[in-house]
């Protein structure tokens, strides 16, 4: 009878009888590459949206208002069961709700969200339940910002005065990663590693798992978004629960990569061709890791400046606005100062004008009248300006001296308008110069935000030193090896690939046997509930190790892909429900029971057809008990009696949901 290893010596023992080396040199190959035993069974955590919340302005459009919205209302939460976000008609937030919900579990601000609507919002939070713990991700920003390099983004865990910050600062990369590092803890989910000759290593981590919770219509995957790399077998491996996935996975990449290096050894000395190879590769991450390590990053201190300036910055650009309106003020005050001196100016040389003019004609002494041509006295002039009056007509003269006073008060207000222009210009001159230092002071502001984050986002290793000290002991002795080799009396060195393969297969075999019967009841499942959600004539499912699901359907033998639209979209929603039904019955698996459909009616359904979905659906969420799924649709009377009432958000007529 075959021995099974049952922990993790004895698995690298049988990888050791196998590989025909010692146990030590298995658990060298084993630490280069990362590689760590996982055999312990899984226990499912819950995962549940509690709440979301918005706040900020609507601009352009029919509806333009501040927003104030949360969902269910006061201190409601949602827990288990069906809930709807429903609207009679299209483009009333639905899919932006879902979309906000997806990128609140992610920390990927803006997402998929729509530039309008997020333009519009100055906060969102989402609040999750994972088990009883309660998680919120809130971000915040100016309401019109569209750059997401200007949100504010904020990770807490608990409640009340147990409430503490996991991570606060731009919304950004770092965010991003704390929300992702944090699911994948809570969770205890592994990364999938995967290695190709054309694209070398990749990895796969929280986002690709979290896509497999949000199905907008029918997918090449029964599971998530992610087709490359063999991610969406890895994630149903996951989701089951089997044991040493994570393991399996870490050692068919590593295999993959040693082959894939090894073949480009000189094949003059095959033996120390390896190992000089690895020698090299040894120095060059020792050298790389020690150029990174050069400088080592305060973070506790980048993250309390960074608070504190992005304290400052609402300061600043409350300077910056105060500067401008001040300008705009005393340019205006300028401009009309300006047009009052002119005017007064004007008024001025006109009255010299009509004084000039006055004089002119006056001493003008005609010899003759002008109308009859009879000559004049010139005795007559002197009568006449000896009394003050026009020798012509005999009206009194009027004095030159009666427009003086008046000149001069014109010219008095010259100098006082141009007095009071010159003090508005050095004014505006002084407030331009502050609109300007303001403007500095807030671009200098930013800028040293926007190192600060760059620095917080640098891949800084904190076992740095310890891996520096490894790398070191690990390249000497490759070089005492390389000596021994060319020696005549030299001990083989296992090369890295012959041991992965047999670490590979070691590790393959101990969940193949549980990977067969979970698959064959996960498939059971699957098949019975998309009989119950509306897929015609299925006879039988078979999911095959290697992510094939095999359907048999009115005699005839197809695959998920050969589905219908309607059909693949009930087959992967039976999936995600089947895997939580099984796990419930194993007592084991690690699918987190949220399911998110977005408008899938959409998908050659009727009315009724959906309707009906909806209710089978409902059903098995009842049986199940502990599933959440959430649903976007638009409002069809046989629908609103599906989902309960309390559980509903309902947009009427032309209304939006937020």
């Amino acid at each position: 009878m075959k021995a099974t290893p049952t922990n993790a010596d004895d698995w690298v023992g049988t990888i050791a009888t196998k590989a025909k080396v010692s146990p030590e040199e298995v658990q060298a190959v084993l630490d280069r590459h990362g590689i760590l035993p996982q055999a312990a069974l899984p226990r499912r955590r819950q995962l549940r949206v509690a709440w979301i919340a918005l706040a900020g302005r609507k601009q352009g459009t029919d509806d333009d208002r501040d927003i104030s919205f949360r969902w269910p209302d006061g201190d409601g939460e949602m827990g288990a069961g069906l809930w709807a976000f429903l609207s009679d008609r299209n483009s009333r937030g639905k899919s932006s709700l879902l979309n906000l919900i997806q990128a609140a579990l992610r920390g990927e601000f803006p997402g998929n969200v729509k530039p309008d609507v997020w333009g519009w919002l100055s906060l969102v939070e989402v609040a999750f339940r994972i088990d009883a713990t309660l998680y919120r991700v809130r971000v915040e920003k100016d309401a019109g910002e569209v750059d997401p390099r200007m949100a504010w983004g904020t990770l807490s865990r608990g409640e009340g005065d147990a409430r503490i910050d996991l991570y606060a600062g731009p919304a950004d990369k770092p965010f991003e990663k704390a929300v992702a590092d944090n699911m994948m803890e809570e969770f205890g989910f592994g990364s999938f590693h995967a290695f190709n000759k054309a694209n070398g290593p990749r990895t796969h981590g929280w986002n690709a798992i979290a896509t497999s919770f949000f199905v907008h219509g029918p997918g090449t995957a029964v599971f998530g978004n992610v087709t490359r790399d063999g991610v969406p077998l890895r994630l149903l491996q996951m989701f089951m629960g089997l044991p040493w996935i994570t393991t399996y996975s870490a050692a068919s990449t590593a295999f993959k990569k040693a082959s894939a290096e090894g073949g480009k050894a000189s094949s003059a000395d095959p033996a120390t061709g390896r190992l000089a190879e690895r020698l090299k590769a040894t120095e060059q991450e020792l050298d790389d890791l020690r150029a990174r390590s050069a400088t080592r990053v305060d973070r506790p201190r980048l993250r309390l400046d960074l608070v504190a300036r992005d304290r400052e910055t609402m300061r600043l650009r409350a300077a910056v606005t105060l500067a401008e309106e001040r300008v705009d003020t005393l340019d205006r005050q300028a401009s009309a100062a300006r047009e009052s001196v002119a005017e007064v100016k004007r008024t001025l040389q006109q009255m010299r004008d009509e004084l000039a003019a006055g004089m002119v004609f006056r001493r003008l002494r005609p010899v003759c009248c002008p109308s009859c041509d009879n000559g004049l006295d010139a005795k007559r002039y002197d009568t006449a300006e000896g009394g003050g009056t026009c020798a012509l007509c005999g009206e009194k003269h009027v004095e030159e001296d009666d427009d003086g006073p008046r000149i001069d008060d014109l010219q008095a207000d010259v100098r006082e308008a141009e007095q009071v222009v010159a003090r508005l210009n050095a004014e505006l001159a002084a407030a331009r110069k502050r609109l300007r230092e303001a403007e500095a002071e807030r671009d200098a502001n930013q800028t040293r935000i926007g190192e600060i984050a760059a620095e917080l986002a640098s891949a800084e290793d904190p076992d740095a030193e310890f891996r520096v000290r490894a790398l070191e002991a690990q390249a000497e002795q490759l070089r005492e090896i390389i000596a021994e080799v060319a020696a005549p009396a030299t001990a083989a060195v296992p090369d890295d690939a012959a041991v992965l393969r047999q670490v590979e297969k070691v590790t393959q075999e101990l969940f193949g046997e549980l990977q067969r019967d979970v698959l064959k009841e996960v498939s059971d499942e699957v098949a019975a509930l998309s009989h119950r959600f509306g897929v015609q004539h299925v006879e039988s499912m078979h999911w095959s190790g290697n992510n094939v699901l095999a359907i048999r359907q009115g005699g005839a033998d197809i695959t998920f892909s050969d589905l219908s639209p309607g059909e693949n979209l009930r087959v992967r929603i039976a999936a995600a429900l089947a895997v939580v039904a099984v796990a419930r019955r194993r007592r084991f698996g690690r699918y987190p029971g949220l399911l998110v459909l977005d408008s899938p009616r959409s998908q050659e359904m009727t009315d009724d057809d959906f309707a009906a979905l909806m209710a089978s659906v409902q059903e098995v969420i009842n049986e199940a008990g502990d599933a959440q799924v959430i649903v976007g649709a638009a409002t069809k009377p046989t629908l609103l009696g599906v989902v309960p009432g309390q559980q509903t958000l309902h947009a009427e007529g032309s209304r939006f949901l937020f």
